[in-house]
């Protein structure tokens, strides 16, 4: 037998380098040697699979042939004659794995003799094997372990159910890790744990039939499934007989212990898989626990605790399946329901938590009522699988081999029958617990410990013991939840509303503790709103009105106005039904500003109005100041700066003689807002300056980050670029230390404006990007709809002209659906703007005239300012100078009214360059100047191009 590798492998060092493999097949069937021509063979005559391992097992084999022959007798061994020597040294070091010293002081030689002996040894070991591989025959004496050996009996599949009758999605590479864990060499264990209904089972069921495993295997699959309450006795008959062991002999042995030791002997030396199904109790595992030595074992249970007591590290918990693997499976079943009505689909895969019973389940159902080619019949199952307690009825009747351990024969499969043999195994207190622990949004959600204890009103050891059993999942550190359908199973059991009560009261208080650290809340926030909807629904009512009222700053922060708008909404009512005039004045007072966020400036002064009315009638003077203060705002918004000055100083005084540090703040940074759209950039400062002190004495940290950033723009206006950066930057990590995204947003457009100003237009952009993402990732359309308006102007200015249409439809789109008539008219403007670039004269005038008209409507002044002088320079560059002349001539009036400086200048710019144009030279000059001083005042960049024009 000739060894078909030109170079010989056989030498000292790849001797001694396959012998330190020796416990491990694995490594030993990767060593050169196991590439030999004998190995090969006694690997044919043995059975052993063409695998590492196969190789690895041939290998030893050979090797311990190998040092047999070196035995210079069948006496035994003598470690003081030297020709015991060669076979001492390598069955002592390599096969017994005794030290050197150990072996030198046995034999009685010295350490530098035994490492001259064991080179020795290897090279005669060498020798050997060379001459075998060379010239072996399995007819020789020596080599009768290369002859093929009789066929093995392969025991068929005990017990074992039939595979699913669909595809195993989604579960590859958790297949695969449970593959190598039971491929290991030593004393291969692998247990399997998770949710009722998540597929544990099955997967045994497909590990069990893997080709791989069957063939690492060879000598079949003892499978036995005990549920709550196993006969643990006749369980281990069944093993005994199917290994062939007299019935009558195996029922002499009344003990545990006896039947397990017999199955044991019985299994021997066989290559065999165990697998212990639904496993309740670690101790009853354990007594299947006992397979030989080329035997590996397969566990699963529905509780964790169990899992770790029996496989240790070889413990895997599944989880449900995702929505795309979710969909993948009830596809095999409903096609016509995963491609009619994909979004039907969805919802059902995330209505069942991605559990893939209940998929398998409603996916059979689905095929059935699809079958009829009606649509109807569809679509009528499809609303009834809305219902949770239909979904958890649905069933399937099952053969006896697919029989779950703890269902009755004659009790059909559902999600319901799953669930309720983990709820039956609890007592009274964990039951309660569990049903309690429903009224909380259910997974992917989370909810903290504290709010479970109370909710459920229990101790952390009831938790803890929910966590062993498997149905509540803790996953984080202080934090839990549940998967939807033990949710709903639950659910549809409760019958505290005390529970409720519990849930409502808890996150109440907790938005009230907390209504300043948004990221706390952010946490909380689908456990808030739910805690808002029962109090709706259960008419809870003075609860709701303090939620509603309490989570409001932080809705508002994030851009969910419509969470916000349904929730005040609900709110107002309960507040009036219940004559609670305080709550109604706080509600009504969040509802203007709303109201104002949108754009709907009527409604949010109409709000505000009876809100001040009702505050000034019950002395609530905290709440007058902030409905003053909120008519001031609508007031700016509108462009009536002088009205809004008058609520601004009503709100300001009547906060002084309160108090009121907060509002005060507040306020000053309202007016340090209108001095700067007036021009009047010292007051601005000396405004929010003060505004600023008394948010620091406070330690108001979100005043403290908004009046930051307005200085910012002040500075900024200044050309103090350097100190506005400052500003921005310690305003913005205000910004995000209190994870306000509704200021970060805010603060992201300032900086790039500011980088604009400084002419970086690529960092400009970033920055009002970085905002855009920021306010989709809100979903605050207003906002969103805002940053379109603002990229679509720096692209304009920029001569991107593509970009800025595209942004600009986007935001006028946006605009539109959201009923917000200021940023509709800004986007209009910017619009037009945009278009006169482009020499697209007649569309630009179509968006000035609308963007005028929607101003009109709103009364906004300074928007009709704004659109008159950007109309007026369409106008100029049609030299169409009568219609140039009105629109500068009625913009300018209006700045002036609104002591609007900027605007004042812009208008004094055009009408000068409409009497160059006529010739009026004088006149052009004049208006020039008067145009240039004001530019000056206010420190406005366009102060260049008009010097610049007036040297023509």
């Amino acid at each position: 037998m000739k060894n078909g590798n030109p170079k010989d492998p056989l030498n000292r060092k790849s001797i001694r380098k396959a012998l330190r493999c020796w416990k491990n097949s694995q490594q030993l069937g990767e060593q050169s040697l196991a590439r030999l021509g004998v190995v090969e063979a006694r690997r044919k005559a043995a059975g052993y699979c063409s695998t590492p391992i196969g190789y690895g097992v041939a290998l030893r084999d050979v090797l311990r042939h190998a040092i047999r022959n070196l035995k210079p007798d069948e006496e035994p061994p003598d470690p003081f004659e030297k020709r015991w020597r060669l076979y001492l040294l390598l069955n002592e070091a390599y096969i017994s794995g005794r030290s050197p010293e150990y072996i030198s002081a046995q034999m009685g030689i010295a350490r530098s003799t035994y490492d001259h002996a064991q080179a020795s040894a290897l090279d005669a070991l060498a020798d050997l094997l060379r001459e075998w591989d060379q010239h072996g025959s399995p007819e020789d004496p020596n080599l009768a372990f290369l002859r093929p050996e009789k066929p093995r009996f392969r025991r068929a599949l005990f017990l074992l159910p039939p595979r699913p009758d669909h595809p195993i999605v989604g579960r590859s590479s958790l297949l695969q890790g449970v593959k190598n864990l039971l491929h290991v060499d030593d004393q291969p264990l692998a247990g399997m744990s998770g949710l009722p209904g998540v597929g544990k089972t099955t997967l045994a069921i497909e590990l069990a039939h893997d080709p791989d495993v069957r063939e690492r295997y060879e000598d079949g699959v003892l499978w036995v499934g005990l549920g709550r309450e196993p006969d643990l006795l006749v369980l281990l008959s069944q093993w005994a007989v199917a290994l062939g062991l007299p019935l009558e002999e195996i029922n002499k042995l009344d003990r545990l212990t006896d039947r397990a030791k017999a199955i044991h002997a019985a299994i021997g030396m066989d290559r065999m898989l165990l697998v212990i199904d639904d496993v309740w109790n670690a101790h009853e595992g354990l007594t299947f626990k006992i397979g030989g030595a080329n035997c590996a074992h397969l566990m699963t249970t529905r509780l964790p605790k169990v899992a770790h007591e029996m496989a240790g590290e070889g413990a895997i918990e599944l989880c449900e399946l995702d929505e795309v693997d979710g969909l993948r499976l009830l596809d095999h079943y409903a096609p016509e329901v995963t491609s009619a009505e994909p979004d039907e689909a969805r919802l059902l895969v995330n209505e069942v938590g991605g559990l893939p019973l209940a998929l398998v389940l409603m996916g059979r159902y689905l095929r059935r009522e699809a079958r009829s080619g009606q649509m109807r019949r569809l679509k009528a199952a499809l609303e009834r699988l809305k219902d949770a307690g239909e979904r958890l009825r649905l069933s399937q009747i099952h053969s006896p081999l697919e029989q779950q351990p703890s269902l009755l024969l004659s009790e059909p499969l559902s999600l319901k029958a799953a669930i309720d043999i983990s709820v039956q195994a609890l007592d009274d207190v964990l039951k309660s617990a569990l049903l309690a622990l429903s009224v909380l949004p259910p997974k992917p959600n989370s909810f903290s410990e504290a709010s479970a204890l109370v909710v459920a009103s229990v101790s952390t050891e009831v938790l803890d013991n929910l966590v062993d059993f498997g149905l509540l999942e803790s996953r984080e550190p202080d934090r839990y939840t549940l998967n939807r359908s033990i949710s709903e199973f639950a659910g549809l059991a409760l019958e505290d509303e005390e529970a409720y009560r519990r849930f409502v009261d808890y996150y109440v208080e907790f938005v009230e503790a907390h209504q300043k650290d948004f990221p706390a809340i952010e946490i909380e926030t689908q456990n808030i709103l739910a805690a808002l909807h029962v109090a709706f629904e259960r008419k809870i009512y003075a609860q709701l009105i303090r939620g509603a009222n309490a989570f409001y700053p932080f809705l508002e922060a994030v851009g969910l106005l419509d969470q916000a708008q349904m929730h005040l909404t609900r709110a107002e009512k309960a507040a009036r039904q219940i004559d609670d005039m305080y709550g109604l004045i706080t509600t009504l007072e969040r509802m203007g500003r709303t109201a104002q966020r949108r754009g709907d400036y009527d409604t949010a002064r109409k709000i505000y109005g009876e809100g001040f009315q009702l505050a000034r009638k019950h002395d609530d003077a905290k709440s007058m100041c902030a409905l003053l203060q909120g008519l001031g705002v609508v007031a700016f918004s509108r462009g009536d700066y002088q009205e809004a000055e008058k609520h601004y100083l009503q709100g300001l005084d009547l906060a002084r003689t309160f108090d009121q540090r907060e509002r005060i703040s507040a306020i000053l940074s309202n007016l340090g807002t209108l001095a700067f759209s007036r021009g009047e950039i010292d007051q601005a400062e000396t405004h929010f300056r003060d505004g600023l002190a008394a948010a620091r004495e406070i330690e108001d940290r979100a005043h403290i980050s908004s009046i930051l950033m307005n200085l910012g723009v002040v500075l900024a206006r200044r050309r103090a670029f350097e100190e506005a950066d400052v500003h921005f930057q310690e305003s913005l990590e205000l910004a995000r230390a209190e994870g306000n995204r509704k200021n970060i947003s805010f603060l992201l457009t300032n900086l790039g404006t500011l980088a604009s100003d400084r002419g970086d237009e690529k960092q400009a952009e970033m920055y009002i990007q970085d905002a855009l993402t920021l306010a989709r990732e809100m979903d605050d359309r207003a906002r969103i709809s805002h940053l379109l308006a603002n990229l679509g102007g720096l692209a304009t200015t920029g001569g991107d002209h593509d970009a800025a249409e595209g942004y600009l439809k986007e935001g006028h789109t946006l605009a539109r659906e959201i009923g917000h008539r200021e940023y509709t008219t800004l986007i209009l403007t910017n619009m037009g703007v945009l278009m006169r670039e482009r020499g697209d004269d007649d569309q630009a005038e179509s968006c000035f005239a609308e963007a005028l008209e929607l101003a009109k409507e709103m009364g906004h002044r300074r928007f009709i300012s704004v659109v008159l002088s950007n109309r007026g320079e369409l106008y100029l560059g049609k030299e169409d100078w009568q219609k140039a002349e009105v629109d500068f001539e009625v913009s300018g009036k209006i700045a002036r009214e609104i002591d609007l400086k900027e605007f004042i200048a812009v208008a004094l710019y055009g009408l000068a360059r409409v009497a160059r144009a006529r010739g009026d030279h004088g006149e052009a000059i004049r208006l020039g100047k008067e145009s240039l001083e004001i530019f000056e005042t206010i420190n406005h960049p366009k102060s260049s191009d008009v010097t610049e024009w007036l040297k023509q």
